[in-house]
């Protein structure tokens, strides 16, 4: 990306921020190591694959992901934010980091998470919607329908930033500080059951953790 694109790419998202900090949660686009760690396993991918990707946003972990993808792979981009989904679009069409090789299928879908009920499921799904910011229904409805979308054995990243969640906690008032607990515990019931691995990615503002969950293999 030229320095330029980096600009421009930084100014829409932090408009995008300061406008819709609920469904964003960081203050600038994630670095590259943090889109690598997010897409880390699909990096040992084998044979093909079907990706979705939550919260693209202005395309961080995309650009990590599509190096990834061979023919026969598809890769679902959700996001709800419009200026950010044209945003991406235009990445595809103009930044040579985004793309495909040929025979892999890309889907830009504009619409809230849940609505993929009923839609494919996925060998791997890299996540990075701020789930501490949602009301704890809405976090159980989420993380119940990313075990679901998930195929038996795959992958379901997961980025949570570092210190944000604890500065929200202590200025957040009675009511913030209590749905903050309860996500925290229906994170961590489906933590208990799938959790594999964590990372943490310093190089990254604010530095993030990165954690990993697999579905059990029914073979």
């Amino acid at each position: 990306m030229s320095s330029k694109e980096s600009a421009s790419n930084n100014q829409l998202f932090v408009r995008q921020f300061m406008s819709d900090f609920f469904h964003m949660g960081a203050v600038l686009p994630s670095s590259r190591y943090l889109g690598q760690a997010g897409a880390a396993y699909l990096a040992q991918k084998q044979g093909r694959v079907d990706v979705l990707e939550v919260g693209s946003g202005t395309g961080s972990f995309t650009r990590e992901i599509v190096p990834l993808l061979d023919a026969g792979d598809r890769l679902d981009m959700v996001e709800i934010n419009t200026d950010l989904i044209a945003y991406l679009r235009r990445r595809f069409e103009t930044e040579p980091a985004f793309q495909l090789k040929p025979g892999v299928t890309a889907n830009f879908i504009n619409s809230d998470v849940r609505g993929l009920a009923g839609r494919f499921t996925y060998d791997y799904i890299v996540f990075s919607l701020p789930l501490t910011n949602f009301p704890p229904e809405m976090v159980q409805s989420i993380l119940s329908l990313m075990i679901e979308r998930l195929k038996p054995g795959g992958v379901f990243s997961y980025v949570k930033y570092a210190f944000i969640s604890r500065f929200k906690y202590l200025f957040g008032g009675a009511a913030t500080q209590s749905a903050m607990r309860q996500n925290q515990e229906i994170i961590g019931s489906f933590a208990d059951l799938y959790q594999i691995e964590q990372r943490l990615v310093w190089l990254n503002v604010p530095p993030a953790w990165t954690f990993y969950w697999q579905k059990p293999d029914v073979n």
